[in-house]
């Protein structure tokens, strides 16, 4: 999903001031992502969880317990390797109280593709200051897609082109969620919302937010056997006169990840009827 838990924010209600430019900060982030991705290639876990913000922690260990899956070693399992930084281009590192991001541009090698077909984009770290340290939140790969004004202007030195939403640092430090269990059913979350903002809320675990979009996202905590509880808030949001408004959500589950997905729950507005607050139950076969 393409916004989602507290990735929103305030942001849907005006975007904050830009993060500040602060190159001083480039070697000191160069150094935490490298301790990460040494972290990761050992898989040395007390190393990782040193160096990686505790929301990120929570995080990912949430995704892969939702997934019925072990956590450490599902994490360190994945084919895909963190990039080095050798031979990256350090564009600028920006500055937001206590979120910072570092932008790169090359050919970040994520260890998937052949060598020959690492093509050029811009790699952004993101940073979070925790009890007045820094560590290392995410990354994320910005592609340009075939517009050339974007390297002109990385060519003259014009960055500009940072004022974007994806090269900024987050405007507030992400929540640090709770644990959740293995879950009786691995779970999606499948959003459609025209003309509205969504805030979805599941078993009190999972928390979702969309808007103008659709998408689909792993549901944190997955479903139980037995009664499941979901919360929706909606708000009216722009939208142009020939465009009709429209919410659809959907909850898909299985017990395995092998096996068939079920839809549990569904709702859709009707036509000419407006999405409005709901707050309700549904239920999962078994006890």
């Amino acid at each position: 999903m393409a916004r989602t838990q507290d990735a929103v924010t305030e942001t849907l209600a005006k975007d904050p001031p830009p993060g500040v430019s602060t190159p001083s900060l480039q070697r000191q982030m160069e150094g935490l992502y490298t301790s990460w991705r040494e972290a990761m290639e050992k898989q040395d876990l007390s190393a990782w969880q040193q160096v990686t913000s505790q929301a990120r922690q929570g995080e990912i260990r949430n995704q892969i317990v939702s997934q019925r899956l072990s956590f450490p070693q599902a994490m360190f399992a994945t084919p895909m390797r963190a990039p080095s930084l050798d031979g990256l281009v350090h564009v600028d590192t920006l500055l937001r109280g206590e979120t910072a991001s570092s932008i790169y541009f090359g050919k970040a090698d994520f260890g998937i593709t052949e060598a020959s077909q690492v093509r050029e984009n811009f790699i952004v770290l993101r940073f979070v200051k925790e009890f007045g340290v820094w560590k290392y939140d995410n990354l994320r790969i910005v592609k340009f897609g075939d517009d050339p004004s974007i390297l002109l202007k990385l060519r003259n030195g014009d960055h500009s082109f940072l004022e974007a939403p994806e090269f900024q640092p987050d405007p507030v430090p992400p929540r640090i969620p709770g644990p959740v269990k293995a879950p009786d059913y691995i779970a999606e979350l499948w959003v459609t919302a025209v003309g509205y903002e969504a805030k979805i809320s599941i078993n009190a675990q999972h928390h979702a937010a969309i808007a103008n979009d659709r998408g689909r996202e792993l549901i944190n905590g997955g479903l139980a056997k037995g009664i499941n509880r979901i919360s929706i808030e909606v708000k009216e949001i722009p939208v142009s006169a020939d465009t009709p408004r429209h919410l659809e959500i959907a909850i898909y589950g299985a017990e395995r990840a092998e096996d068939e997905a079920k839809r549990f729950y569904h709702y859709r507005t009707s036509p000419g009827t407006e999405a409005r607050n709901l707050q309700t139950t549904f239920p999962v076969p078994g006890s």
